[in-house]
C-alpha cells in the first residue's frame, strides 16, 4: 500500500473541523466489533498508512498484523466495557521502515448502526520510542554492568550508584548516596588520592591502578577511571567514576608469572629467574665495587637414588634439598634449581670469602645425616663449584659456566667437596676448613688452655692485672696464629663454645688463687662480636661466677673498637647488665678501627688500651708520639684508665710515662705465662 496522494476533498468549514485540522493526530471512529466507521485526517492524509477509502468499513484485524489487530480489539472491548480510556503502542512497517505509533482509545456516546463506538487518536512516536528504548538500554547497562559506576553532581556528591559498585566496595546504596568524594578518597592510599586530585584539577580526568579498602576492611586492587562531564555550556555538571576490581586478574597474572619463573617441583626460582637475578647482582656489584658469589651444586650419585628408590623418592629428595639450601642462606640471597639435580645459590654483598665458606659449612651440617624419605635413609652429598661475582664472569652465562667447571673439578677429584674457579681462593678456602676441623678437634679433646699476659702500673711497677690469652695444644694448630683461630671460630659459630671454655678456665683459675689466699687481680677476657651480642652471655657469665664463688669485679672484658661500633642493641644491654653485676670493660686495639673518643662514654667503659702498632715506633715516629699523647690526655679527661700494649723497650716505657700513661703490658715486663708461672708471680708479690 502507498500513502494517499489524491487531491483533498473540501469539507464544510466549522469549528469542529478547525479543531481537528489543528491537532497533529489522526483520529478514527471504531465500533465495538473493530470496524472503522470514519477517519478524521483532513489535511493529514499523507500520514495514513492506507487511503481513507481503504480503511472505512474494514476491521482492524484486516489492516494490522494478527498480533496488533488482536491487541487493538481487546483494548477496544475493554474501553467500551469499563468506560475508561486506554493507551496502546504498536509497530508498523511504513515504506519498508519500522515505525511506532501510540493509540489512545477513548469511550464515546456515539453509536453506528446500534453499535457502540470509540474514538481512536493515533500519533507517530517513533523518535520517542527510540529515545525511550535507548534510555531503557542505558539504564539496563548501568544496572547490569560488571564495572562499578558512580555518578556525582557538580559538588562531588554521589547521586547514583549501580549494584556492581556496591558489590565491589562492600557498601550499601544508603551509605553511598549523599557521600562526598573526600570520604571515598579515604579508602585509598594518600599518595594515590593526591595523584587523582591533581589529575582531576589539571586535566579533568584520571585513569589508573589503585588499592582500595572495602567496607569490610578487605584490601583490593582496582582500575579506576574518573572523568568530569560538561553540559551544553561547557560547564562541569557531573563526574563519572568507574571502578573494576582487578584483584583476581592480578592474582592470575602473578600466578602465571610465578609459574614461568619458578620450578614446578621445588617452587624455587628456575633458569629464567636465576639468569635475571644473576645479571642484576653482577650490575649491582660492579657499581658498588662489592663482591658476590655463585655456587653451582650438583647432588652426588642422584641417579642411584632414582634407580634404587624410584623417581617419587627422588622428587621428594629434590624438594627437601631445595628447602634446606634455602635455610642455609640469608633472606637476601637466592636459591634456585637449574634443572635435574643441579641447584644454584647466589650470594650478594659479601665482606669476605669466609662468608661463602660459612654457607658451605651450613650446607654440610644440614645434610650430615641421611634424609628420611618414605621409610628410606637417603644420603645427600654435593659437588660444589664457586665463581666470584663479578671477577669470574661479566654476565650470567659466563659465571654459571665458571662455577660449573669448578664443580666438575670436584667430580673428577672424587665428589663431596667444593672448588673455587679461582685456584688462589681454593687454597684459602681449604685452609679455612683445615682450621675449622682442628678447632672442632681441640674442643672435643679439651686442647684449649689459657696463658696470662701480666699488666703493670707504669708509675710503681705494681702488678695490676693480666690478660687471659687462648692457646691450643694440638699439632694441627702449631702454625696457626691465634687471631686466625678466633676469626674462623667466629665465622663458623664455634666461638661460643670456645668463649665458654675460656670463661670457665679463667673463673676456675681465679677461684684457685683465692683458695691460696693470693691478692686478687683483675683478669681481662676478650669478647668477640658474636659473644657480645649473644642473648645468653649474661646468664653464662653469672653462672660461672656463682659456681666458682668469685667476685664479678675480678673480671674485665676486652672488646675491640670495631666490635664495639658494629654491635647492636643486645650488646648494649649485655654491657649494661654486666656492669651492674660489677664487671669492668675495656676497649682493645684502640686506634686501629673507626671509633672516636667522643662516643666511648656511650658504652660506659673503664679502660682504653692503645694498640701495639702505635707503641712499636713510639721512639722514632713523631706522629705516633702525638697520637699517643693526645689519646692518653683525652681518655683521662673522660675518666678512662689508659693501658699501652706491646711495650718492649725501656725507651718506650719512659716516653709513655712522660705522657702519663697509667698501665702497660709487653715483653719488656713479661711474656705471657702459663697458669703455674702466674701463680708463682702472685705468690712473689704476696711474699
Amino acid at each position: 500500500m502507498t500513502n494517499d496522494k489524491r487531491e483533498r476533498v473540501p469539507r464544510p468549514a466549522g469549528r469542529t473541523e478547525n479543531v481537528l485540522d489543528a491537532l497533529p493526530d489522526i483520529m478514527f471512529l471504531v465500533d465495538e466489533k473493530g470496524v472503522y466507521r470514519d477517519v478524521f485526517a483532513a489535511g493529514k492524509e499523507q500520514m495514513l498508512y492506507v487511503p481513507r477509502e481503504a480503511i472505512v468499513g474494514r476491521r482492524a484485524t484486516d489492516i494490522f498484523d494478527a498480533e496488533t489487530g488482536r491487541t487493538f480489539l481487546e483494548a477496544t472491548g475493554e474501553v467500551i466495557r469499563s468506560g475508561q480510556a486506554k493507551q496502546i503502542e504498536y509497530p508498523m512497517q511504513v515504506e519498508g521502515k519500522k515505525e511506532f505509533y501510540e493509540a489512545r482509545i477513548v469511550p464515546t456516546e456515539c453509536r453506528c448502526d446500534g453499535l457502540r463506538c470509540v474514538l481512536v487518536i493515533v500519533r507517530e512516536v517513533t523518535k520517542r520510542h527510540a529515545d525511550d528504548s535507548m534510555a531503557r538500554l542505558i539504564e539496563k547497562v548501568f544496572e547490569e554492568a560488571t564495572e562499578g559506576i558512580i555518578i556525582e553532581d557538580e559538588d562531588r556528591t554521589v547521586i547514583r550508584v549501580n549494584p556492581a559498585m556496591l558489590r565491589i566496595i562492600g557498601m550499601t546504596e544508603e551509605e553511598l548516596i549523599g557521600m562526598r568524594s573526600e570520604s571515598l578518597s579515604q579508602r585509598i592510599p594518600e599518595e594515590q588520592a593526591n595523584a587523582i586530585r591533581e589529575g582531576m584539577e589539571s586535566r579533568g580526568y584520571w585513569h589508573g591502578e589503585i588499592t582500595f579498602t572495602r567496607g569490610d576492611g578487605q584490601e583490593r586492587l582496582g582500575w579506576l577511571s574518573m572523568d568530569a562531564v560538561a553540559d551544553g555550556g561547557n560547564r562541569v555538571s557531573h563526574f563519572l567514576i568507574m571502578l573494576t576490581d582487578i584483584s583476581e586478574v592480578r592474582r592470575s597474572r602473578e600466578q602465571l608469572e610465578y609459574m614461568a619463573t619458578h620450578d614446578r617441583l621445588t617452587g624455587l626460582p628456575n633458569r629464567v629467574l636465576l639468569f635475571d637475578r644473576l645479571e642484576h647482582i653482577i650490575a649491582k656489584m660492579e657499581r658498588s665495587g662489592g663482591m658476590g658469589a655463585l655456587l653451582f651444586l650438583d647432588i652426588d650419585h642422584f641417579k642411584d637414588v632414582n634407580d634404587n628408590f624410584g623417581h617419587q623418592v627422588g622428587d621428594k629428595l629434590l624438594k627437601e634439598v631445595g628447602q634446606r639450601l634455602s635455610d642455609a642462606v640469608r633472606a637476601s640471597d637466592t636459591v634456585g634449581r637449574l634443572g635435574g639435580d643441579e641447584f644454584l645459590i647466589i650470594l650478594e654483598d659479601l665482606e669476605s670469602i669466609d662468608e661463602i665458606l660459612v654457607v658451605i659449612q651450613k650446607i654440610r651440617d644440614l645434610f650430615a645425616l641421611p634424609v628420611a624419605i618414605d621409610g628410606y635413609e637417603v644420603d645427600a652429598r654435593f659437588s660444589i663449584g664457586i665463581a666470584l661475582v663479578p671477577d669470574d664472569g661479566g654476565d650470567a652465562e659466563h659465571l654459571i659456566n665458571a662455577a660449573d667447571r669448578a664443580m666438575y673439578v670436584v667430580k673428577e677429584r672424587g665428589r663431596d667437596g667444593f672448588e673455587f674457579y679461582s685456584r688462589d681462593y681454593s687454597k684459602l678456602s681449604h685452609e679455612y676448613f683445615r682450621i675449622q676441623r682442628a678447632i672442632r678437634q681441640a674442643i672435643r679433646d679439651e686442647a684449649f688452655y689459657m696463658v696470662y699476659q701480666p699488666q703493670f702500673s707504669l708509675a710503681d711497677g705494681r702488678l695490676t692485672g693480666a690478660e687471659a690469652l687462648l692457646r691450643c695444644s694440638i699439632p694441627e694448630m702449631e702454625d696457626v696464629p691465634v687471631a686466625k683461630i678466633i676469626s674462623v671460630a667466629e665465622e663458623s659459630g664455634a666461638i661460643h663454645e670456645i668463649g665458654k671454655i675460656v670463661l670457665r678456665n679463667v673463673c676456675e683459675q681465679i677461684a684457685q688463687w683465692r683458695m691460696l689466699s693470693l691478692t686478687p687481680i683483675r683478669i681481662a677476657v676478650n669478647l668477640s662480636r658474636r659473644e657480645l651480642g649473644s642473648e645468653t652471655l649474661v646468664e653464662t657469665i653469672l653462672t660461672q661466677i656463682t659456681r666458682c664463688g668469685i667476685e664479678a669485679g675480678e673480671l674485665e672484658f676486652e672488646i675491640t673498637e670495631s666490635t664495639l661500633m658494629q654491635s647492636g642493641a643486645s650488646a648494649h644491654e649485655n654491657i649494661g647488665a654486666l656492669r651492674e653485676m660489677g664487671c669492668r670493660f675495656s676497649i682493645d686495639d684502640f686506634g686501629t678501627g673507626y671509633s672516636s673518643l667522643s662516643n666511648l662514654k656511650e658504652f660506659d667503659l673503664d679502660k682504653l688500651k692503645i694498640d701495639r702498632s702505635f707503641v712499636e715506633k713510639l721512639t722514632t715516629d713523631r706522629n705516633d708520639q702525638i697520637i699517643v699523647s693526645a689519646t692518653v690526655s683525652m681518655a683521662k679527661k673522660l675518666g678512662l684508665t689508659v693501658l699501652a700494649e706491646g711495650v718492649e723497650t725501656a725507651e718506650q716505657a719512659e716516653l709513655l710515662r712522660t705522657f702519663e700513661c697509667e698501665e702497660v703490658q709487653g715483653f719488656f715486663y713479661s711474656r705471657p705465662v702459663k697458669s703455674e708461672a702466674m701463680t708463682e708471680l702472685l705468690k712473689a708479690i704476696n711474699g
